[in-house]
């Protein structure tokens, strides 16, 4: 039983990853597309200690890993929808360190 939680977790998380690197790639900057590249990699590794049996803290981790994909995303498609999309750019920097100083704290 715990064997096909642990083989869907790690498709889970996987799945995760792609999909925020993905979302990386969305990013119209390329700085910026480096920049959250590597604030997900940076997260991804931080967590990958994390006992593969401890089931808790995993669905806790995807789900935050989930929300953070989701405000990824919408900031996508509001900036995709907005004639002005540089507002949206110029902001991106303080989406992102709020993200980051929410993360250490």
């Amino acid at each position: 039983m715990s064997s096909k939680i642990i083989k869907e977790n790690k498709k889970l998380v996987l799945n995760l990853y792609k999909r925020c690197l993905y979302s990386a790639k969305r990013c119209p900057k390329f700085q910026n597309q480096l920049m959250m590249e590597s604030y997900i990699k940076l997260k991804f590794r931080s967590n990958k200690d994390v006992h593969q049996r401890d089931f808790e803290t995993i669905e806790t981790l995807i789900k935050q890993g989930e929300e953070e994909l989701k405000s990824m995303n919408e900031y996508h498609e509001l900036r995709s929808k907005s004639k002005k999309g540089e507002d949206f750019e110029s902001n991106f920097d303080d989406e992102f360190n709020y993200i980051g100083n929410k993360e250490n704290k």
